[in-house]
């Protein structure tokens, strides 16, 4: 069962992005078949706190999370492989 805040994707010093997905369903109502759409939401939490929401792509999280941090002036201790896998600027 899926976590109420999301499955972990990565972490950076204090912060992390957690990412929901939903899956497309079918189902019969009334003798038609009704499908229901799948979706991605991916989320930057600090501890338990929701900081942003309703971003579509990792990427774009942790490019954000990445400009928090430059802006407390703590990108130095950012992890070098989180840096290369998602080209961070």
């Amino acid at each position: 069962m899926m976590e109420k805040r999301g499955h972990h994707i990565c972490k950076m010093v204090n912060y992390e992005v957690r990412q929901k997905t939903a899956q497309e369903t079918s189902r019969k109502v009334g003798g038609n078949v009704v499908t229901t759409p799948g979706s991605v939401e991916v989320m930057i939490y600090k501890s338990k706190n929701k900081i942003e929401g309703g971003m579509k792509d990792v990427k774009v999280a942790a490019q954000k999370i990445y400009d928090i941090l430059k802006k407390e002036g703590r990108e130095m201790t950012v992890n070098k492989k989180i840096i290369k896998k998602y080209n961070l600027l």
